[in-house]
């Protein structure tokens, strides 16, 4: 009789790998009421309290997995250069980077239903994240020349507000091309003139 090989250990890296990759095959297949901490653990070949001690809830799991996979070149948005282009070409620029599934538009907008701590925190990171962005945009529309003040912060989210509400009513819509579509009209139609009537002081 001969004793069975053990599986070699995974190492930490492999683990998380294995964890995200079991967190998006659930959600894309199964829907988000399947993406359980019980779920992941049991597809990605590993014990239910090592997914407790990192997240706290299945969301921030899914969370970390989104931006594990994330397909964006950009990797931190305080180090854009904005000066070789115009605020419109910049505006565009930014909202045509939006890609997300509409599977984690689903996740998202019952998690924003419950009003659960995790998308208040995650809500909450992602406006700061674009007030900072429009920041950087618009002082840069000022040094050339485009503007000469600044725009009050219900402006500064207008575009992504605009964006995250189509996702929310069309997600399945939401593929590259359409992404940049709306985007260009949106900043033609409404996001530059309301910029542009702030100027009028």
């Amino acid at each position: 009789m001969t004793d069975k090989k053990r599986a070699p250990r995974k190492t930490k890296k492999e683990l998380t790998k294995d964890i995200f990759q079991s967190a998006i095959n659930i959600l894309n297949k199964e829907g988000y009421e399947n993406v359980t901490f019980s779920n992941v653990a049991r597809l990605a070949g590993t014990g239910r309290p090592v997914l407790y001690r990192r997240w706290k809830t299945p969301f921030d799991l899914l969370l970390d997995a989104v931006d594990y996979f994330s397909e964006d070149e950009i990797s931190d948005y305080s180090t854009i250069d904005f000066s070789d282009k115009t605020l419109r070409d910049n505006l565009i620029s930014i909202l045509s980077h939006f890609n997300a599934s509409s599977q984690f538009m689903r996740a998202f907008l019952f998690e924003l239903g419950q009003d659960t701590p995790s998308v208040q925190k995650y809500s909450n990171q992602m406006r700061q994240q674009n007030l900072s962005l429009m920041d950087q945009l618009l002082s840069q529309a000022q040094l050339s020349g485009e503007l000469q003040y600044t725009v009050t912060e219900d402006i500064k989210l207008l575009p992504f507000n605009l964006l995250q509400y189509q996702a929310m009513m069309t997600p399945n819509d939401m593929t590259p091309q359409f992404v940049t579509d709306f985007a260009v009209r949106i900043v033609d139609r409404i996001v530059l003139p309301a910029i542009l009537a702030q100027q009028k002081k």
